[in-house]
């Protein structure tokens, strides 16, 4: 058997090219659909088992929770329940990823951390299995446990894998607020939504196919977005003004994106922004590939006669 004692995980933030609410499910979320979008914007995680006692998180990200309401604590404790073996775990997080902006970086992490459990701890979980764990998770996890791109359907935690057309340039813009994705659902008003708005572009091959759809895709929680938090509004019109093909809310916010034909100049853009606390990232979209990835592992071992066992 091989022994693991070291992972690190390249864990991706997402955008949603589109939001459709669609009504009221009787467990009291939404039901939705959204086309999802892994963006090669990471965090890193480091996993590294220890001799002490218990679940360590360290991370240098003001704000960042190391506790027990962190999604990466949550799925190591819940670890404990699968298997004899004490959950005793270093976890190094380089945050590269804004928290609380629609980009589902917790959800993200938390995803990365079940295949890290699951190698670490050799809980021999299907990717099925782990998918219903992440379910348990948030509605988000699902899908960074497969393929950069997916339709989600459900609370968006039913994940169907698609491909189309990646052939564009992002610009995000992260205002110094955060949103409760909760708070923000809350506010949704079902009668303004509309059907006639969802955009589907899983059989987008090419830019003449995508950038038209990409114009007209909505994202239905825009106006509880920026009703809660009119600093949206205003980074939305300041992006509108930069000449994407669409500029939109990800998720339930507060980040908002743009879709760029060519490779914008983000320091141009930047310097013309009215707010010295927006944070700006250029982004490429993801394909071909998983939302979250392994980089390296370290401590392989094997118990067979004649190989060597130890750090490699």
């Amino acid at each position: 058997m091989v022994a693991v004692t070291g992972l690190t995980f390249r864990s991706a933030a997402k955008i949603n090219l589109n939001l459709a609410v669609k009504g009221r499910r009787p467990d009291g979320y939404h039901e939705i659909f959204t086309t999802f979008q892994a963006i090669d914007l990471y965090d890193t995680l480091t996993f590294e088992k220890t001799t002490s006692d218990g679940i360590e998180i360290i991370s240098d990200c003001p704000g960042f929770p190391l506790g027990p309401e962190n999604l990466i604590y949550q799925v190591l404790t819940q670890a404990t329940e699968l298997t004899a073996e004490p959950i005793n775990v270093r976890v190094i997080v380089d945050k590269q990823i804004p928290t609380a902006a629609g980009l589902g970086g917790g959800s993200s992490n938390a995803a990365a951390t079940l295949r890290a459990a699951n190698m670490l701890y050799n809980l021999s979980l299907s990717d099925s299995q782990l998918a219903k764990w992440a379910g348990r998770l948030g509605a988000d996890v699902p899908f960074f446990l497969g393929n950069a791109q997916a339709e989600g359907r459900g609370r968006g935690d039913l994940i169907r894998p698609v491909s189309f057309f990646t052939g564009f340039w992002l610009v995000l813009i992260k205002p110094a607020v955060d949103l409760s994705a909760r708070e923000v659902y809350r506010a949704v008003d079902l009668s303004l939504t509309r059907e006639g708005a969802v955009v589907n572009f899983s059989s987008c091959r090419d830019g003449e196919e995508f950038f038209p759809r990409a114009a007209r895709a909505e994202n239905a929680l825009t106006t509880p977005v920026v009703g809660l938090c009119p600093e949206v509004g205003r980074v939305l019109r300041f992006l509108e003004e930069q000449g994407p093909v669409a500029a939109r809310v990800s998720g339930s916010g507060p980040c908002v994106f743009g879709i760029f034909r060519k490779e914008p100049n983000l320091r141009e853009i930047s310097h013309a922004s009215p707010s010295a606390s927006w944070r700006f990232f250029a982004c490429r979209p993801l394909a071909g590939q998983a939302a979250v990835g392994l980089e390296s592992r370290t401590g392989e071992c094997t118990d067979r006669q004649g190989v060597d066992c130890g750090n490699h």
